[in-house]
C-alpha cells in the first residue's frame, strides 16, 4: 500500500469523524459507483494557511475515485462555522447568499471538476484571492467535492453526500486573541453530548470537562493536560485535553472531555489544568473531588457488626458454659 493511499485513507477517516454529518461518507464499494455523492477520497482534511491581505494563496487539494466506475467529482465552495453542540464539529453554512464575518468562500476561485477513471487519483490547485481591505483575522471555508456518474453529470448534485476539505485562513494584521475557560469539572461522560457533573465517585475512572470560549478573531488551537494528584500532593496521573489539536473558532465554545483511568482510587484529589495557547499564553483551573467506595464500606461495616454479634454470642455462650461447669463442681 503505497504511503500516499495510506495519508489519504487516514485523511478521508478524519473528514469523516469531523465533519461526517456534514460532508456524508465516501465508500469504497464498487456498489456505490452509480450512487451520486458516493465513492471519493479527498485529502487533506483540514488546510490551516496565512495571507497578508491583498495577497492570492494557493493550496492544492488531492481526490480519488475508490469505485469501480467513472465519476465526475463536481467541486464547490462554502462558508463553514462552528457547530451548536460545542463538540468542535463544523456546520456547513449553505444558505448563507451574502459575505459573513469569517467568509471565505467569496475568495475562492472556481473549483474545477474532476473526471476520474475508477482509482483515478488527480491533484487540483485551490486558488483564494485575499481582498486588500480583508478584515485581519480567521476565515473559514471549505472545498467540496460530490461523485456524480457521468450520465447524471447534468441532473443536478446531492449535497448531503459530499466529501470536503475545510479552510482555516488566518489573514495578518490587528488581530484581537480573547480566550477564557468557560468551565472545568470532573463527572462522567454518559454519551458524546451528555456529560453528568460530580465531585464524588465510587471508584475511577474519573471523567473531565473542558470548555473553552474564544471571544477573539481568529481561530485558536488550545492543547494541555491535567496533573492529578492526591491528599499528600502525590501526582498520581496526567491527562492530555485536545491531544488532537483541534481549533476553536471565533464567537464560539468548544469542548473537551479526557478520563484519568486509574480505578483504584481512594480520598481527596486535585486537578490542575494548564492550556497553552497562542503565542505562549495559558490558561489555568483547579477542581477538586472524592473517590470513596462507599460500597465497599459499607459491606465491610456489615461484616463487621456481624462479626461483633457471632462474637459476642459465642463469647456468652462461653460464659453460660463456664458458670454451668463451676455449678456442677460445687
Amino acid at each position: 500500500m503505497s504511503k500516499w493511499y495510506k495519508n489519504a485513507v487516514f485523511g478521508l477517516m478524519t473528514c469523516l469523524l469531523a465533519a461526517g454529518p456534514l460532508f456524508g461518507a465516501a465508500t469504497a464499494n464498487a456498489a456505490d459507483a452509480g450512487s451520486p455523492g458516493q465513492g471519493l477520497e479527498i485529502s487533506p482534511p483540514v488546510m490551516e494557511l496565512s495571507a497578508n491581505p491583498g495577497q492570492t494563496v494557493t493550496a492544492s487539494i488531492r481526490v480519488r475515485n475508490v469505485t469501480q466506475g467513472e465519476l465526475i467529482a463536481k467541486g464547490k465552495a462554502d462558508d463553514f462555522g462552528a457547530g451548536s453542540d460545542e463538540s468542535g464539529q463544523p456546520k456547513l453554512l449553505l444558505d448563507e447568499t451574502g459575505s459573513t464575518h469569517f467568509s471565505l468562500k467569496y475568495w475562492i476561485q472556481t473549483v474545477p471538476d474532476l473526471q476520474l477513471a475508477p482509482g483515478d487519483l488527480k491533484t487540483t490547485t485551490i486558488k483564494i484571492v485575499v481582498p486588500a481591505n480583508a478584515e485581519p483575522g480567521g476565515h473559514f471555508g471549505v472545498v467540496r467535492f460530490t461523485a456524480v456518474p457521468p450520465n447524471l453529470a447534468g441532473a443536478g448534485v446531492a449535497l448531503s453526500a459530499s466529501v470536503g476539505a475545510l479552510i482555516l485562513l488566518k489573514v495578518s494584521g490587528i488581530i484581537t486573541e480573547k480566550v477564557s475557560l468557560a468551565e472545568f469539572t470532573s463527572g462522567m461522560q454518559v454519551s458524546p453530548v451528555v456529560f453528568s457533573k460530580q465531585s464524588f465517585f465510587e471508584h475511577g475512572p474519573v471523567d473531565f470537562l473542558v470548555r473553552v470560549r474564544n471571544e477573539g478573531s481568529v481561530h485558536e488551537k488550545v492543547t494541555g493536560a491535567i496533573e492529578v494528584k492526591d491528599t499528600f500532593g502525590k501526582k498520581i496521573g496526567s491527562v492530555a485535553v485536545n491531544e488532537k489539536g483541534g481549533n476553536v473558532l471565533p464567537d464560539s465554545v468548544r469542548r473537551f472531555e479526557s478520563s484519568l483511568s486509574n480505578k483504584q482510587l481512594f480520598g481527596h484529589y486535585t486537578a490542575a489544568l494548564v492550556l497553552n495557547y497562542s503565542s505562549g499564553k495559558t490558561l489555568t483551573g483547579k477542581i477538586g473531588f472524592w473517590v470513596i467506595p462507599w460500597k465497599l464500606i459499607l459491606l465491610g461495616l456489615i461484616g463487621l457488626i456481624v462479626l461483633f454479634f457471632v462474637l459476642k454470642m459465642a463469647l456468652r455462650r462461653y460464659n453460660d458454659h463456664i458458670i454451668a461447669q463451676a455449678r456442677r463442681h460445687r
